[in-house]
Protein backbone atom coordinates (compact mmCIF):
# COMPACT_ATOMS: atom_id res chain seq x y z
CA UNK A 1 0.00 0.00 0.00
CA UNK A 2 1.46 3.46 -0.74
CA UNK A 3 1.37 5.73 2.37
CA UNK A 4 0.77 8.48 0.67
CA UNK A 5 -2.79 7.05 -1.11
CA UNK A 6 -3.93 6.03 1.90
CA UNK A 7 -3.34 9.17 3.78
CA UNK A 8 -5.13 11.39 0.37
CA UNK A 9 -7.59 8.99 0.88
CA UNK A 10 -8.16 9.45 4.40
CA UNK A 11 -8.25 13.17 4.31
CA UNK A 12 -10.97 12.86 1.44
CA UNK A 13 -13.48 10.91 3.46
CA UNK A 14 -13.46 12.50 5.98
CA UNK A 15 -14.11 15.99 4.65
CA UNK A 16 -16.78 14.49 2.55
CA UNK A 17 -18.67 12.17 5.41
CA UNK A 18 -17.99 15.78 7.80
CA UNK A 19 -19.90 17.64 5.05
CA UNK A 20 -22.86 14.92 4.14
CA UNK A 21 -23.21 14.57 8.31
CA UNK A 22 -23.70 18.23 8.75
CA UNK A 23 -26.47 18.85 5.53
CA UNK A 24 -28.22 15.27 7.06
CA UNK A 25 -28.09 16.07 10.62
CA UNK A 26 -31.92 16.78 11.28
CA UNK A 27 -32.86 13.44 9.27
CA UNK A 28 -30.37 11.38 11.51
CA UNK A 29 -31.89 12.63 14.92
CA UNK A 30 -35.55 12.07 13.08
CA UNK A 31 -34.40 8.45 12.35
CA UNK A 32 -32.72 7.61 15.63
CA UNK A 33 -36.04 8.79 17.32
CA UNK A 34 -37.89 6.59 15.42
CA UNK A 35 -36.14 3.70 15.96
CA UNK A 36 -36.45 4.32 19.26
CA UNK A 37 -40.36 4.49 19.21
CA UNK A 38 -42.19 1.85 20.61
CA UNK A 39 -39.49 0.23 23.19
CA UNK A 40 -41.57 -0.18 26.00
CA UNK A 41 -44.83 -0.83 24.11
CA UNK A 42 -46.05 2.85 23.00
CA UNK A 43 -44.99 4.69 19.82
CA UNK A 44 -43.86 7.91 20.19
CA UNK A 45 -44.07 9.56 17.09
CA UNK A 46 -46.43 7.82 14.27
CA UNK A 47 -44.07 8.58 11.38
CA UNK A 48 -41.55 10.61 10.07
CA UNK A 49 -42.87 14.37 9.62
CA UNK A 50 -45.07 13.71 13.28
CA UNK A 51 -41.37 12.99 14.96
CA UNK A 52 -40.12 16.07 13.01
CA UNK A 53 -42.85 18.74 13.98
CA UNK A 54 -43.01 17.27 17.28
CA UNK A 55 -39.20 17.46 18.13
CA UNK A 56 -39.48 21.42 16.87
CA UNK A 57 -42.51 22.13 18.47
CA UNK A 58 -40.82 20.47 21.69
CA UNK A 59 -37.81 21.24 21.86
CA UNK A 60 -36.86 24.21 19.31
CA UNK A 61 -35.29 24.06 15.66
CA UNK A 62 -31.74 23.66 17.16
CA UNK A 63 -32.61 20.07 18.30
CA UNK A 64 -32.55 18.93 15.03
CA UNK A 65 -28.90 19.09 15.10
CA UNK A 66 -28.41 17.41 18.35
CA UNK A 67 -25.54 15.39 18.36
CA UNK A 68 -23.74 16.86 15.83
CA UNK A 69 -20.08 17.67 18.12
CA UNK A 70 -19.81 13.55 18.25
CA UNK A 71 -20.77 13.29 14.92
CA UNK A 72 -17.77 15.14 13.71
CA UNK A 73 -15.50 13.28 15.84
CA UNK A 74 -17.01 10.45 14.95
CA UNK A 75 -16.53 11.11 11.02
CA UNK A 76 -12.85 12.30 11.62
CA UNK A 77 -12.32 8.68 12.36
CA UNK A 78 -15.11 6.38 10.79
CA UNK A 79 -15.81 8.75 7.81
CA UNK A 80 -11.98 9.05 6.99
CA UNK A 81 -11.32 5.29 7.72
CA UNK A 82 -13.89 3.61 5.53
CA UNK A 83 -13.19 5.66 2.14
CA UNK A 84 -9.90 6.10 2.97
CA UNK A 85 -9.39 1.87 3.38
CA UNK A 86 -11.90 0.73 1.05
CA UNK A 87 -9.57 0.97 -2.20
CA UNK A 88 -6.27 -0.35 -0.05
CA UNK A 89 -7.66 -3.32 1.02
CA UNK A 90 -9.11 -4.31 -2.58
CA UNK A 91 -5.52 -4.00 -3.81
CA UNK A 92 -4.61 -5.86 -1.37
CA UNK A 93 -7.15 -8.78 -1.82
CA UNK A 94 -6.58 -8.44 -5.43
CA UNK A 95 -3.44 -7.15 -6.03
CA UNK A 96 -2.43 -6.06 -9.87
CA UNK A 97 -6.60 -7.14 -11.01
CA UNK A 98 -8.47 -4.16 -12.82
CA UNK A 99 -11.72 -6.04 -13.32
CA UNK A 100 -12.98 -7.47 -9.58
CA UNK A 101 -15.66 -9.67 -8.82
CA UNK A 102 -18.48 -8.46 -6.92
CA UNK A 103 -17.31 -10.76 -3.90
CA UNK A 104 -13.64 -8.63 -3.42
CA UNK A 105 -15.86 -5.15 -3.49
CA UNK A 106 -18.29 -6.64 -0.86
CA UNK A 107 -15.42 -8.04 1.15
CA UNK A 108 -13.28 -4.77 1.33
CA UNK A 109 -16.29 -2.82 2.10
CA UNK A 110 -17.17 -5.12 5.00
CA UNK A 111 -13.64 -4.91 6.26
CA UNK A 112 -13.25 -0.75 5.73
CA UNK A 113 -16.24 -0.36 7.40
CA UNK A 114 -15.81 -3.05 10.40
CA UNK A 115 -11.96 -1.70 11.04
CA UNK A 116 -13.77 2.23 10.73
CA UNK A 117 -16.88 1.41 13.27
CA UNK A 118 -14.65 -0.57 16.13
CA UNK A 119 -12.33 2.73 16.21
CA UNK A 120 -15.60 5.19 16.43
CA UNK A 121 -17.87 3.11 18.50
CA UNK A 122 -17.97 5.76 21.22
CA UNK A 123 -18.96 8.66 19.10
CA UNK A 124 -21.32 6.87 17.72
CA UNK A 125 -22.58 5.79 21.36
CA UNK A 126 -22.68 9.53 22.26
CA UNK A 127 -23.89 10.53 19.45
CA UNK A 128 -27.33 8.84 19.73
CA UNK A 129 -27.51 9.31 23.68
CA UNK A 130 -27.36 13.01 22.84
CA UNK A 131 -30.19 13.00 19.76
CA UNK A 132 -32.63 10.27 22.38
CA UNK A 133 -32.59 12.98 25.35
CA UNK A 134 -35.58 14.97 25.03
CA UNK A 135 -37.81 12.14 23.82
CA UNK A 136 -40.92 11.80 26.54
CA UNK A 137 -39.67 15.14 28.23
CA UNK A 138 -36.41 13.57 29.46
CA UNK A 139 -33.80 15.63 30.65
CA UNK A 140 -30.24 16.09 28.50
CA UNK A 141 -27.85 13.10 29.82
CA UNK A 142 -24.22 14.89 29.13
CA UNK A 143 -23.59 18.46 27.86
CA UNK A 144 -21.18 17.99 25.49
CA UNK A 145 -18.82 15.28 23.94
CA UNK A 146 -15.68 15.01 25.70
CA UNK A 147 -17.47 15.31 29.11
CA UNK A 148 -20.13 12.54 27.96
CA UNK A 149 -17.15 10.16 27.46
CA UNK A 150 -15.50 10.93 30.48
CA UNK A 151 -19.04 10.67 32.20
CA UNK A 152 -19.85 7.18 30.62
CA UNK A 153 -16.29 5.71 31.62
CA UNK A 154 -16.86 6.29 35.09
CA UNK A 155 -20.35 4.76 35.39
CA UNK A 156 -19.67 1.80 33.08
CA UNK A 157 -16.14 1.50 32.63
CA UNK A 158 -14.12 2.12 29.89
CA UNK A 159 -16.61 -1.68 28.15
CA UNK A 160 -19.53 0.74 28.91
CA UNK A 161 -17.90 3.14 25.88
CA UNK A 162 -17.95 -0.02 23.33
CA UNK A 163 -21.99 -0.61 24.53
CA UNK A 164 -23.66 -1.81 21.18
CA UNK A 165 -20.28 -2.59 19.62
CA UNK A 166 -21.58 -5.97 17.90
CA UNK A 167 -24.44 -4.31 16.52
CA UNK A 168 -23.01 -1.08 15.23
CA UNK A 169 -20.19 -3.03 13.83
CA UNK A 170 -22.95 -5.17 12.00
CA UNK A 171 -24.36 -2.10 10.67
CA UNK A 172 -21.12 -0.56 9.31
CA UNK A 173 -19.55 -3.54 8.02
CA UNK A 174 -22.76 -4.39 6.09
CA UNK A 175 -23.40 -0.78 5.18
CA UNK A 176 -19.98 0.05 3.66
CA UNK A 177 -19.66 -3.30 2.10
CA UNK A 178 -23.32 -2.49 -0.27
CA UNK A 179 -22.67 0.96 -0.54
CA UNK A 180 -19.14 0.79 -1.59
CA UNK A 181 -19.23 -2.11 -3.57
CA UNK A 182 -22.99 -1.03 -5.17
CA UNK A 183 -21.14 2.39 -6.34
CA UNK A 184 -18.22 0.83 -7.55
CA UNK A 185 -19.82 -1.68 -9.32
CA UNK A 186 -22.89 0.38 -10.46
CA UNK A 187 -20.41 3.41 -11.93
CA UNK A 188 -18.92 1.69 -14.53
CA UNK A 189 -22.52 -0.04 -15.55
CA UNK A 190 -24.08 3.13 -15.93
CA UNK A 191 -21.28 4.73 -17.50
CA UNK A 192 -20.99 2.41 -20.40
CA UNK A 193 -24.84 1.52 -20.67
CA UNK A 194 -25.73 5.34 -20.67
CA UNK A 195 -23.19 7.12 -21.30
CA UNK A 196 -23.46 8.98 -18.93
CA UNK A 197 -20.24 10.71 -17.63
CA UNK A 198 -18.77 13.01 -14.96
CA UNK A 199 -21.12 14.64 -11.83
CA UNK A 200 -24.28 13.19 -13.46
CA UNK A 201 -22.56 9.97 -13.24
CA UNK A 202 -21.59 9.75 -9.88
CA UNK A 203 -24.87 11.74 -8.69
CA UNK A 204 -26.85 8.89 -10.46
CA UNK A 205 -24.40 5.71 -9.15
CA UNK A 206 -24.25 6.97 -5.28
CA UNK A 207 -28.15 7.76 -5.64
CA UNK A 208 -28.56 4.14 -6.44
CA UNK A 209 -25.65 2.88 -3.38
CA UNK A 210 -27.92 4.98 -1.12
CA UNK A 211 -30.74 3.17 -1.45
CA UNK A 212 -29.16 0.29 -1.32
CA UNK A 213 -26.99 0.82 1.61
CA UNK A 214 -29.84 2.12 3.79
CA UNK A 215 -32.30 -0.97 3.09
CA UNK A 216 -29.58 -3.64 3.62
CA UNK A 217 -28.36 -2.21 6.99
CA UNK A 218 -31.45 -0.39 8.24
CA UNK A 219 -32.04 -4.14 10.83
CA UNK A 220 -28.58 -3.43 12.40
CA UNK A 221 -29.42 0.40 12.55
CA UNK A 222 -32.65 -0.23 14.40
CA UNK A 223 -30.65 -2.38 16.89
CA UNK A 224 -27.70 -0.35 17.41
CA UNK A 225 -29.96 3.04 18.59
CA UNK A 226 -31.76 0.84 20.91
CA UNK A 227 -29.02 -0.83 22.38
CA UNK A 228 -26.70 2.53 22.72
CA UNK A 229 -29.59 4.37 24.05
CA UNK A 230 -28.96 2.46 27.35
CA UNK A 231 -30.86 0.52 30.04
CA UNK A 232 -31.23 -3.37 30.61
CA UNK A 233 -33.98 -4.41 27.87
CA UNK A 234 -31.97 -6.18 26.01
CA UNK A 235 -29.06 -8.49 26.21
CA UNK A 236 -27.09 -8.14 22.73
CA UNK A 237 -28.03 -7.70 19.15
CA UNK A 238 -29.26 -11.28 18.12
CA UNK A 239 -31.43 -10.74 21.61
CA UNK A 240 -32.80 -7.07 20.26
CA UNK A 241 -33.65 -8.35 17.23
CA UNK A 242 -35.69 -10.99 18.20
CA UNK A 243 -37.55 -9.27 20.76
CA UNK A 244 -38.32 -5.87 18.33
CA UNK A 245 -39.75 -8.58 16.02
CA UNK A 246 -41.62 -10.44 18.61
CA UNK A 247 -43.69 -7.53 20.07
CA UNK A 248 -43.86 -5.37 17.12
CA UNK A 249 -43.82 -6.92 14.09
CA UNK A 250 -40.66 -7.85 11.28
CA UNK A 251 -41.47 -4.35 9.62
CA UNK A 252 -40.49 -3.02 12.84
CA UNK A 253 -36.22 -3.63 11.97
CA UNK A 254 -37.25 -0.95 8.96
CA UNK A 255 -38.26 1.57 11.10
CA UNK A 256 -37.07 4.78 10.93
CA UNK A 257 -36.22 3.66 6.90
CA UNK A 258 -37.40 6.57 5.41
CA UNK A 259 -35.22 9.13 7.01
CA UNK A 260 -32.47 6.92 7.39
CA UNK A 261 -32.83 6.62 3.26
CA UNK A 262 -33.27 10.84 3.17
CA UNK A 263 -29.85 10.85 4.80
CA UNK A 264 -27.85 8.09 3.82
CA UNK A 265 -28.97 8.89 0.07
CA UNK A 266 -27.81 12.42 0.49
CA UNK A 267 -25.02 12.00 2.34
CA UNK A 268 -23.86 9.18 0.02
CA UNK A 269 -24.24 11.80 -3.05
CA UNK A 270 -22.12 14.09 -1.27
CA UNK A 271 -19.70 12.38 -0.06
CA UNK A 272 -18.67 10.23 -3.11
CA UNK A 273 -18.93 13.54 -5.34
CA UNK A 274 -16.76 15.62 -2.98
CA UNK A 275 -14.27 13.08 -3.37
CA UNK A 276 -14.63 12.27 -7.18
CA UNK A 277 -14.61 16.10 -7.40
CA UNK A 278 -10.78 16.19 -4.87
CA UNK A 279 -9.50 13.40 -6.09
CA UNK A 280 -9.87 15.41 -9.83
CA UNK A 281 -8.38 18.39 -8.30
CA UNK A 282 -5.63 17.17 -6.38
CA UNK A 283 -4.88 13.47 -7.34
Amino acid sequence: MESKSIWKGLAYGSTASMIGDIVTMPVDVTKTRLQLSGMGGSAAYSGFFDCLKSTVKKEGVGALWKGIEPAMWRQCSYGGLRYGLYAPIKNQLAPGQTELPLHIKILAGGLSGTIAQAVANPCDLVKVRMQADGMGGTKPRYRWFLGALATIAKEDGVRGLYSGLSANVARASTLAAAEMASYDTLKPFVQEQFGVDGLALHLTTANGAGFIAAFVANPFDVAKSRLMNGGNEYKGMIDVLGKTVKNEGVAALWKGFLPAWARVGPRVVIAFVVMEQLKEKFG
